[in-house]
């Protein structure tokens, strides 16, 4: 392989193609990219045991002197982002590369390409076109209540997504929050599938608002989903799905009729919890208690041996009983970030009832915080 290409352009799709590369790789070639030249242009790949990402760079932006491929360890991207303007990689042997830069020469020992693991292999047909956007927004509304760090059910550290006729939807559950969004999109009835909920954090990564994206499924010949796939010009994201059938939480995203509703502005409400969480994360629990009256929401927390601190507001709708609730200030945080608008509405059925915090602005998502038995 000969090629010239900008090392900026290069170093983005190594960056791109580097989020499917994990931190505990099995095999040492999982740790590297696998760099392909031909005469339609550049293709980057990062792959391990369950996701790959191809990242493009086209023919009109590279020079090929010379066809061919090299596998190269992630230090490669460390060194692209030191050079600047042209570089050139050459490889006799398909082993060692040689890159130039100016007056940098760098030599390094690259392993077989014949051992890197090939993309998957998937038929393509059952897919939503949407944009880079739209699918970012579901993403953030959803993933971030999966058990990403794998602490519970190996299922749970997936994101439920389904492509139904007219919409598609996301779910997300570690068995204490929980999320569910959902979108009217031109779609078939494709079925569903658990994704690796690091992975779609990677996806999210490296999508732009800009972009087209085709995203799908690819199933097997049992009928069920193999791989779920996202498709870009400049990149394509293959996931290999979870096993395992997902919980059912159709019931658990109903919102109660009755009980205490509350509606108070976004912003302030975010921001004296997270000042109490500045406390409460010392705790195993990130423990805060509301006092929710007509008048007033006291938000209170503690830490082990720092102190405490506590903050009221005003809500602007209080309908109900009033009551006393303990939560995870973490998990509120992050339901309150992944809202739209400037109004929320808090939701309590009872004390010990779930709590479901709500946007005025978006009636197709749901977000819910399981509260915690206390002692008062």
């Amino acid at each position: 392989m000969n090629i010239v290409v900008d090392s900026a352009l290069l170093a983005e799709a190594l960056e791109d193609a580097s989020k499917a590369i994990s931190a505990k790789n099995i095999m040492p070639i999982l740790g590297c990219f696998l760099i392909e030249a031909n005469n339609e242009g550049l293709t980057v790949t990062g792959t391990d045991d369950r996701a790959t990402i191809q990242s493009y760079i086209f023919d009109e932006h590279v020079q090929i002197e010379r066809s061919g491929k090299v596998v190269l360890p992630e230090l490669f991207l460390k060194m692209l982002k030191k050079l600047s303007g042209d570089v050139r990689i050459e490889s006799k042997d398909g082993m060692n590369v040689i890159i130039t830069s100016r007056n940098k020469e760098i030599e390094m020992a690259g392993l077989d390409p014949e051992e890197f693991p090939l993309p998957p292999s998937i038929n393509d047909n059952e897919y939503i076109e949407i944009t880079g956007k739209d699918l970012k927004g579901l993403f953030k509304k959803a993933i971030f209540a999966a058990d990403i760090d794998g602490k519970g059910m190996p299922i749970l550290t997936g994101a439920n997504v389904y492509l139904k006729t007219g919409k598609i939807g996301m779910e997300a559950t570690n068995r204490h929050r929980l999320s569910k969004t959902e979108k009217e999109i031109e779609s078939g009835d494709f079925g569903s599938a658990v994704i690796e909920a690091r992975g779609l954090v990677e996806l999210q990564k490296i999508i732009s608002d800009k972009d087209d994206v085709q995203f799908g499924f690819s199933k097997g010949k049992d009928d069920r989903v193999v791989y779920a796939f996202a498709r870009t010009e400049r990149f394509t994201f293959y996931s290999r799905v979870l096993e395992g059938e997902y919980p059912d939480i159709h019931q658990m995203v109903i919102v109660p009729d009755s009980g205490t509703r509350i509606e108070i502005n976004k912003q302030e409400f975010l921001e004296s919890v997270e000042l109490i969480y500045t406390l409460a994360k010392e705790e195993k629990n990130n423990m805060v208690r509301l006092n929710l009256t007509e008048k007033e929401i006291n938000i209170r927390g503690k830490g082990k041996q720092t102190g405490k601190a506590s903050e009221s507001i005003v809500p602007i709708k209080f309908t109900g009983q009033e009551l006393t609730v303990s939560l995870n200030s973490k998990y509120a945080m992050d339901a309150l970030k992944a809202l739209d608008g400037e109004k929320v509405t808090l939701v309590f059925a009872g004390k010990m009832k779930s709590i479901f915090i709500l946007s005025n602005e978006d009636n197709q998502s749901v977000h819910i915080v399981q509260p915690y038995r206390t002692v008062d």
